[in-house]
């Protein structure tokens, strides 16, 4: 049924169980694909060269570990594709999930953002409301 889906993760709880659920949901469909999207977010447009360049190393180095610990949670066998994203979370989902002809997307409800208190982020609800494919949000 699902033979391409994208997890969106940020390190939050919800997202972490959102990747256990990705790799159930991947292992039990038949040559199915997961690609795991991480999204960094812009540097600001009013920073001079040098710390853009030190912000984009250290947001790498941090998406990096981001993606190990999904892949981790997600589990083996299954085939993974990670994509690094330096734009809004919203935008990136949506950049991959287009791009990438995904059939499912997997978000945590609330992520590790200065809002994660509300009842479904505004991250999250920007996805369901772009997206051209189911959404599945992970409570």
């Amino acid at each position: 049924m699902f033979q391409r889906i994208l997890l969106a993760y940020d390190g939050s709880e919800w997202a972490k169980r959102a990747a256990l659920l990705a790799g159930e949901i991947t292992r039990k469909e038949k040559e199915s694909e997961l690609w795991i999207v991480c999204a960094m977010g812009n540097v600001a447009s009013t920073v001079g060269e040098a710390l853009a360049e030190q912000w984009i190393s250290h947001q790498t180095i941090e998406g990096g570990k981001l993606l190990d610990e999904a892949e981790e949670l997600v589990g083996t066998h299954v085939p993974i594709h990670r994509e690094l994203m330096f734009r809004p979370p919203a935008e990136s989902i949506i950049e991959v999930a287009d791009t990438r002809g995904i059939d499912l997307i997997i978000i945590g409800s609330r992520g590790s953002g200065a809002l994660a208190g509300l009842l479904v982020g505004s991250q999250s609800q920007k996805v369901i409301s772009l997206a051209k494919c189911p959404v599945m949000v992970i409570k």
